[in-house]
């Protein structure tokens, strides 16, 4: 600091870096702001264009007119799967039976006679003809290689024969607890669809990536979020992954803060892996933990209060697969022990019987309910009467407003419409009090925040279609849910997911306005992105 600025404190001291002729949006803010200043990787100044802040060495940017928002953050995204996932085969395209099928063949073709086929990301309700995948479609183009293909939303898969057998999988095989090995109502043999827990039957014989593998993909991980405007995420991650991102964090160079919450058996035995873990400070920590209350839609293993309306002959009374520690009491002594360790509860609850049970569980387990933070994850089915709970007990609703255009094209065909009319309640949970954390679940879906909000703002379906739009946003909510109440869900209200004085110097210089009247949303990207005041993507 100069003299001058010592002697006389309302002198200002030059900034490090500024930002120009912008439209800097900022929640909270009545209108844009046109200039910040940053120093020290925080910003000091936001607001009108203030000259003092410009030295002989301060780094000028040239906003050009442009939308300058926070930088924005995932609530829910699985790092590590969705990078390792970049280099495998992906059939979220595939069109039919068909193309299904021609797309392992040319993938298989590239790989070693012993190599696993991996990937997935499969989805058939939007075919013509929708039918499950099963292992005869696969096996005569595999050539005797194992495979694993994940369902998109991660709760069921697809084994062939090669695989199932190295798992032991017969038509004697029972159904583990909480999960379901799907066989041929006539021949009684699997037919390779794996749901829930029984999907580890052929996962632990999947050989894990190695430390390089895992490293390489969370490198690019980093890059995937910051293409799309992603600095920070709520990382579901596992207990053995937290040594990679310990030597991530010793590396430095990070452009995206990642707070942890692995899926874990048991806290207590959490607590034990997390003794010495070093992390970094605003760059990557254990916030909590992750449990599980059911399944998917999708999968048919939500689990609702009542059927499914499209059950198959002989399921008449199907509603779901309910985690066994959800029933047993498992995770309300989780929750008891999680409060001891300081971690924050986090619950993948889809369906609105598993919705209406983790409100109860966390309203008995925790005498200060609020203060913890809980979170549901997903919350995509409620009971019209749990909707003002959440704001009332202070549960977070962690939803992924993407998820709603894909759900969206078969929700009503499987739960009716009355059921549907509770589901994806963003605006519904908003009015009511609650703090809605947006995020993606990428690699489920991709991680562009923006297709998010195309779909919280405007109920589009996959297929063109509107759906449930009498909960649709404004575009200024949906970015609330994807900084100030995204950060608040990760304990960062305080540090990021605003531009405004104190805060760190996260932000994005878009190619585009999302407040426009004519918005391709699948076209708005970032043309730059910084990160604590250092760029660390410019496009093109």
């Amino acid at each position: 600091m100069t003299f001058l600025a010592l002697v006389l404190p309302w002198v200002v001291a030059p900034a490090d870096l500024v930002i120009e002729n912008a439209k800097i949006w900022s929640d909270g803010r009545p209108t844009f702001a046109e200039f910040a200043a940053v120093r020290q990787g925080r910003f000091v100044y936001v607001g009108d264009r203030n000259g003092s802040y410009i030295g002989p060495r301060t780094q000028r940017i040239d906003a050009q007119g442009r939308t300058v928002l926070p930088g924005l953050i995932d609530s829910h995204a699985h790092m590590i799967g969705g990078g390792l996932d970049l280099s495998r085969l992906i059939l979220r395209e595939a069109a039919d039976k068909e193309d299904f099928i021609r797309k392992v063949r040319e993938y298989a073709e590239r790989l070693g006679p012993q190599e696993w086929i991996l990937g997935g990301q499969w989805t058939v309700e939007s075919w013509a003809k929708p039918e499950s995948p099963r292992k005869e479609w696969v096996d005569a183009v595999t050539g005797g290689r194992p495979l694993w293909l994940d369902r998109m939303d991660g709760h069921s898969g697809l084994a062939n024969s090669a695989a199932l057998r190295l798992a032991g999988i017969t038509k004697d095989t029972p159904n583990p607890p909480g999960g379901v090995i799907d066989k041929d109502p006539s021949t009684g043999e699997p037919t390779g669809i794996l749901r829930e827990t029984a999907q580890g039957l052929v996962g632990r014989r999947i050989p894990p990536a190695t430390e390089g593998q895992v490293l390489k993909a969370l490198r690019q991980a980093m890059e995937e979020a910051n293409k799309y405007g992603v600095t920070a995420v709520s990382d579901i991650s596992g207990l053995g992954d937290l040594s990679r991102y310990e030597k991530l964090a010793q590396e430095g160079g990070l452009s995206v803060r990642f707070s942890l919450y692995p899926t874990v058996g048991s806290v207590s035995g959490a607590r034990k892996a997390l003794k010495g873990f070093k992390g970094r400070d605003g760059w990557v920590s254990v916030r909590g933990f992750k449990a599980y209350m059911d399944g998917s839609l999708g999968s048919r293993t939500a689990y609702m209060r009542d059927p499914f309306s499209d059950n198959e002959p002989g399921k008449e009374d199907w509603r779901g697969l309910p985690m066994p520690g959800m029933i047993e009491g498992e995770f309300e002594k989780d929750c008891r022990d999680a409060q001891g360790a300081g971690l924050q509860t986090i619950c993948h609850a889809i369906g609105d019987e598993a919705n209406h049970v983790l409100l109860n569980i966390l309203q008995k387990a925790y005498p200060q309910l609020r203060a913890a933070r809980c979170r549901s994850e997903h919350t995509q089915h409620l009971l019209a009467e749990d909707i003002p709970r959440f704001g009332a007990l202070g549960v977070i609703a962690s939803m992924q407003p993407y998820h709603k255009a894909d759900d969206g094209r078969y929700a009503e065909e499987r739960i009716g419409e009355r059921r549907s009319r509770a589901s994806y309640a963003f605006k519904s949970l908003l009015d009511s009090g609650a703090i809605v954390a947006f995020g993606s679940d990428w690699p489920v879906v991709s991680i562009n925040p923006f297709l998010g909000i195309e779909a919280a703002v405007t109920g589009k379906t996959l297929d063109g279609k509107f759906w449930m739009t009498q909960e649709n946003l404004t575009v200024a909510e949906a970015l609330r849910c994807y900084t100030t109440y995204a950060a608040y869900a990760m304990f960062m209200e305080d540090e990021i997911g605003k531009i405004e004085p104190g805060y760190r110097a996260d932000f994005l210089i878009l190619n585009a306005s999302p407040f426009g009247p004519f918005r391709r949303w699948d076209q708005i990207r970032p043309v730059e992105v910084w990160v604590e005041g250092r760029r660390v993507r410019k496009a093109g």
